[in-house]
């Protein structure tokens, strides 16, 4: 019996301590919480994409949209950006926040193996390949 509680109190300190993530993490359900595998803060923005060319000759620039990292909670990021396929966010998820530029986010992220490894590695990720609906867990507006 006493090593029971031994082993109890010994798995108490040993568990992960209080993370001091903002008010807002704890206010999404428990299940998106858990499953987030990547957890960050970050200042949304907007840009253009290097210019493609196509095969008729035409050029064109894509939307590129990123969260700025300022702070990782859970998970590695190698660089300072993560990117987004904002459209397909925002077919996927239909109550999901408006996204504005300059405004401070909390992302619950849960990347595919091949999004983890460019985010580890910092690399810049063309739009078709930036994390979907799928990929982004929930997004959370910081005030």
């Amino acid at each position: 019996m006493t090593h029971l509680l031994g082993i109890a109190m010994l798995l108490t300190l040993l568990a992960p301590q209080q993370q001091n993530l903002p008010d807002a993490f704890y206010e999404l359900p428990a299940q998106v919480r858990e499953r987030a595998t990547l957890i960050v803060m970050g200042t949304y923005g907007e840009g253009r994409s290097p210019c493609i060319f196509r095969p008729d000759g035409t050029r064109c620039w894509y939307l590129v949209s990123s969260i700025q990292i300022t702070k990782v909670y859970r998970g590695e990021a190698g660089g300072k950006f993560i990117y987004l396929n904002k459209s397909s966010f925002l077919k996927t998820n239909a109550d999901s926040v408006q996204l504005m530029r300059d405004h401070k986010y909390l992302l619950l992220l849960r990347p595919g193996t091949e999004s983890m490894k460019a985010i580890r590695q910092g690399e810049y990720v063309p739009v078709w390949d930036a994390l979907d609906g799928e990929e982004i867990l929930a997004i959370v507006e910081l005030k």
